[in-house]
C-alpha cells in the first residue's frame, strides 16, 4: 500500500505543477501598467489620438506641435476590469 501511496502523491504533485506553470495567462505583458496615453487638445474635449507608449505619444505632440497645443494624459485603459 505503501508504494501506492507514494505513486499517487508523485502524480498529484506532477498534476498540479503542470496546471501551476501551464496555466491562463493573460495579455498583461502587452502593457505592463495597464495606462493608455492620450493626446488631447488643450481646447478640445476629446484626444486625437491613443497611445500604449508614452514616448510614441510624445513623438506626435513634437510632430505636429506647430498647429496644437496638445497635453498628454495619462489614464487607466477602459477595458481593465481591476
Amino acid at each position: 500500500m505503501g508504494f501506492m501511496e507514494a505513486s499517487m502523491i508523485k502524480n498529484i504533485f506532477l498534476i498540479s505543477y503542470f496546471l501551476f506553470f501551464c496555466g491562463c495567462q493573460s495579455n498583461r505583458h502587452l502593457n505592463p501598467d495597464n495606462y493608455v496615453y492620450y493626446v488631447i487638445d488643450v481646447n478640445g474635449t476629446e484626444p486625437d489620438a491613443e497611445f500604449n507608449d508614452r514616448g510614441d505619444a510624445k513623438d506626435y505632440v513634437e510632430k505636429y506641435k506647430e498647429f496644437h497645443t496638445y497635453r498628454i494624459v495619462k489614464a487607466q485603459h477602459y477595458t481593465n476590469q481591476n
